[in-house]
Formats: structure tokens, C-alpha cells, sequence
């Protein structure tokens, strides 16, 4: 029998990582605001970690879904309800990819550790700055 505390503590760590590229992923194909990456980008930035166009084009399509749900500009957000559906936004990312050739999954958890180690630097150099 595990440890329920690492299962618990390994899925947690999954779980940022994932939510931290999606989330960049789910802002650059919302709102693409000022230094974020356009859809265009993002697919490029993915292919050069070795994500092939189509399993790209699939995570893109999974974002653009869940863009046309996101709330009128001026309209004050439901957190739970952002969390939820941030939450099915993950899950069908991760179901989508589980869907694709192993090459395809590999890349895609490179490319998720790879935007994990930079968001972590990120916030370790803002961190380091502020002091």
C-alpha cells in the first residue's frame, strides 16, 4: 500500500504543472495581453518542444472551446465557477493528449516541466527583487 501522502502531494505537483502551462496556454489564446503569446506563438513555442501540429491543434481548439465561455468584458468573474471550469478545461487537455501517440505525450510533459522551471524562475527572480 502508498503513502496517501506522496499520491496526494505527487498529484498536486502534476496538477500545478499542468496548471501553470494552461494557464499561459488558456491566456494566450484568450486574450493574448501585451509580452503573452499569441495562439500562433503558442503552437509554434509546442511544435519546437516537439508536439506535433495536430496534437498542438487539438490543445488550441480545447482552449478556443473555453474561450467563447468566458464572461462578458465588465462582468464580474464567479471564481468557483472560473475554478470549475479551469478544472474540464485540464481534464480534456490531459484526456486529449492520453489520445496521442507517446512521442506526442512525452513532448508535451517536456514542455510542461520546461514552462513549470520557468514560471518558478519567474517567480524566485520577483521574489529576490522585492527583498
Amino acid at each position: 500500500m502508498g503513502n496517501p501522502k506522496k499520491a496526494s502531494t505527487t498529484t498536486s505537483q502534476n496538477m500545478f504543472k499542468v496548471f501553470v502551462t494552461l494557464s499561459a496556454l488558456a491566456l494566450a489564446v484568450f486574450c493574448a495581453p501585451p509580452g503573452w503569446p499569441t495562439a500562433e506563438e503558442a503552437k509554434a513555442e509546442m511544435q519546437a518542444s516537439g508536439i506535433s501540429s495536430q496534437a498542438a491543434d487539438g490543445i488550441l481548439k480545447i482552449a478556443a472551446d473555453f474561450a467563447s465561455q468566458k464572461p462578458a468584458e465588465g462582468v464580474e468573474i464567479d471564481r468557483e465557477a472560473a475554478r470549475t471550469a479551469f478544472h474540464e478545461f485540464i481534464n480534456q487537455v490531459d484526456a486529449y493528449i492520453k489520445t496521442q501517440s507517446p512521442e506526442d505525450q512525452s513532448a508535451y510533459q517536456a514542455f510542461v516541466a520546461k514552462k513549470k522551471a520557468e514560471f518558478e524562475a519567474r517567480i524566485a527572480e520577483r521574489k529576490a527583487g522585492s527583498q
